[in-house]
């Protein structure tokens, strides 16, 4: 359970990932993005082992590039294939603009009382851009 990670940080590291007890989940604070990506990965992956469904705190990030969102998309399908749910919370503006951007909303659970409409009309997408479908950007499982 995720009670024994508590705050993790690494030295000049601009993300912290603090864990949740009520509900289980953990809350993501700063940037995601190539260099605190192995962070990300790892709270993700204690989440994903989690026999409950969890939360995922996004209020506080301030920064999130494509490969955040694509880790977050896979984790949920994971959790999904093994009958749970991985809840996102309260995305920050910058998550709603990625996700938004990529025309992703539809690949997340959100939590019960946010949904899809939230994020859309927090961020309206610009008519000119066309949404990447996601099976371009994430991994195959032939290819894992």
């Amino acid at each position: 359970m995720l009670t024994n990670i508590g705050t993790t940080t690494a030295p000049g590291w601009p993300l912290e990932i603090t864990a949740i007890a009520s509900p289980a989940g953990a809350r993501v604070a700063g940037e995601v993005d190539l260099a605190t990506m192995p962070l990300f990965d790892l709270a993700l992956e204690l989440l994903a082992g989690c026999a409950v469904d969890v939360v995922m705190d996004l209020s506080a990030v301030t920064f999130i590039d494509i490969g955040g969102v694509r880790a977050l998309a896979q984790a949920t399908r994971r959790v999904r294939d093994a009958g749970r749910r991985l809840w996102l919370r309260d995305p920050s503006a910058e998550v709603r603009r990625m996700i938004d951007l990529l025309g992703w909303a539809a690949l997340y659970d959100w939590e019960p009382g946010m949904s899809l409409a939230t994020s859309a009309a927090v961020v309206p997408l610009r008519a000119e851009r066309k949404p990447v479908p996601a099976h371009r950007l994430m991994v195959s499982a032939s290819a894992a």
